[in-house]
C-alpha cells in the first residue's frame, strides 16, 4: 500500500523548490521584458530649445461705440441662454448666474453713456427682477408665463430703446 500523505508532502516540496528557482533564475529575464528602452533612431535632439516669446494683449479699446456694442451682442446671446435655460428647466444656479452675467453687462454699458440713456439701462436690468426673485421657487410654482412676457417685454425694449444706432449722440469720452 502506498502511504499518500508523504507522496503528498514530496509533490509539495518538489512544487515549491521549483517555484523558488524559477523565480530566482528569471528575476532578470523579467526585468528586462518590462523595463522601457528606447528604440534605436529615436534619440532626443538636445539642441533644441523651444523659446516662448511673449504675446502682447490689445490695449483695451477707448471708443465707446464698439465697447457698447459688444457689451450689447454679449447680452444678446446671455439672452438666449437664458430662454434656453427656461426651456430645459435648468437649475436655479445656472440662471442666476445667467442673469447676472446679463447684469454686468447693462452696468458696463452704463459707464458708456449719458444720464437719460442710463436710467433706461437700469430700467433694463430691473425687468429681470421678477425673474430673479422666483429663483427661489419651484418649478410648479413658478409663473412661467409672466417670466416669458418678461423677458419678451426686456428683448423688445433693448432693440427699440437700447440699440448702439438708436442713441447717437449720448455716449460718454471714455479716459484711461
Amino acid at each position: 500500500m502506498v502511504n499518500f500523505s508523504t507522496h503528498k508532502k514530496a509533490v509539495l516540496a518538489i512544487a515549491g523548490f521549483l517555484v523558488l528557482s524559477l523565480t530566482l533564475s528569471s528575476c532578470d529575464t523579467l526585468r528586462q521584458k518590462f523595463t522601457r528602452k528606447k528604440k534605436k533612431g529615436e534619440v532626443e535632439d538636445q539642441s533644441f530649445v523651444p523659446v516662448l516669446e511673449p504675446e502682447e494683449y490689445p490695449a483695451p479699446q477707448l471708443n465707446a461705440v464698439q465697447n457698447y456694442k459688444e457689451n450689447y451682442d454679449l447680452i444678446k446671446a446671455w439672452y438666449k441662454d437664458l430662454w434656453t435655460a427656461i426651456d430645459d428647466k435648468s437649475s436655479a444656479r445656472y440662471i442666476h448666474y445667467t442673469i447676472s452675467q446679463v447684469t454686468n453687462h447693462i452696468t458696463q454699458m452704463q459707464k458708456l453713456v449719458d444720464a437719460p440713456t442710463q436710467a433706461d439701462l437700469v430700467k433694463l436690468s430691473h425687468m429681470l427682477d421678477y425673474y430673479r426673485d422666483s429663483l427661489d421657487d419651484s418649478w410648479t410654482v413658478r409663473n412661467v408665463s409672466r417670466i416669458q412676457s418678461d423677458l419678451r417685454a426686456f428683448d423688445r425694449y433693448m432693440r427699440d430703446h437700447l440699440r448702439a444706432d438708436r442713441i447717437k449722440g449720448h455716449f460718454v469720452k471714455i479716459v484711461k
